[in-house]
């Protein structure tokens, strides 16, 4: 097999039907709507020419453990990136940086937890790119709404080793 029978296809965005592009599912649907790796390719915008927007947005994810990662990981780590350069990866520090200002200034907007499935329709789309497990914690405050879901272990199923 030759190195270009081994590459595989990944269409463009503008090849996908509009009822899986990003953007018109945020116009037709609403952002609630969306994954973190849509909400993602819509932040950075375009691929590279070997792979969409939406496959670089899910590796990213899956590459720095989700969009806490992301936002942990420094400038310099998100461009060494493949795919990211500093545009897309201070396209990307702005975005998660608003986010994180909008979560500490309106308190009261915050996700609360009344049953598990809230915990589970809160981080279901996010983990569920992982490749490893991880152990989180979802940390409430006293009217039950999330202060903030540290990842306290990572590993697989026979080992794990201690989170960030």
């Amino acid at each position: 097999m030759t190195r270009r029978e081994r590459v595989e296809y990944h269409p463009m965005i503008r090849d996908l039907p509009p009822s899986e592009r990003p953007r018109e599912r945020l116009r037709d649907c609403g952002s609630e709507a969306l994954s973190n790796a849509e909400l993602l390719a819509i932040v950075l915008r375009t691929g590279t020419s070997s792979e969409n927007v939406l496959n670089l947005a899910s590796r990213c994810l899956v590459r720095f453990g989700g969009l806490s990662g992301l936002a942990k990981a420094s400038f310099r780590e998100l461009c060494g990136e493949r795919g990211l350069g500093e545009a897309k990866a201070a396209q990307l520090k702005a975005a998660l940086e608003l986010g994180r200002r909008m979560a500490s200034a309106v308190p009261e907007e915050r996700a609360v937890v009344r049953s598990p499935q809230d915990v589970a329709n809160l981080l279901m789309s996010e983990m569920g790119l992982l490749e490893q497990e991880e152990l989180r914690v979802v940390l409430l405050n006293t009217k039950n709404q999330v202060i903030r879901i540290p990842e306290v272990y990572r590993g697989s199923v026979d080992t794990s080793g201690k989170g960030v």
